[in-house]
């Protein structure tokens, strides 16, 4: 069973684990930017090293 979350589900999800988490909306704004662009960054370091990989 495969199921499909948007990126808006991601970030209102995150955003409301992390408002929980820390009582302040600033603060849980940017804790999701944090972690969105942390995975982006891993996805892109990731696919770079299977290139790499390939090319080898």
């Amino acid at each position: 069973m495969t199921h499909t979350t948007t990126l808006g589900d991601l970030i209102t999800t995150l955003y409301d684990e992390f408002l929980a988490a820390y009582g302040d909306e600033e603060l849980a704004s940017v804790a999701v930017a944090a972690t969105i662009n942390d995975l982006l960054l891993d996805a892109s370091v990731a696919r770079r090293s299977d290139h790499a990989a390939e090319a080898a």
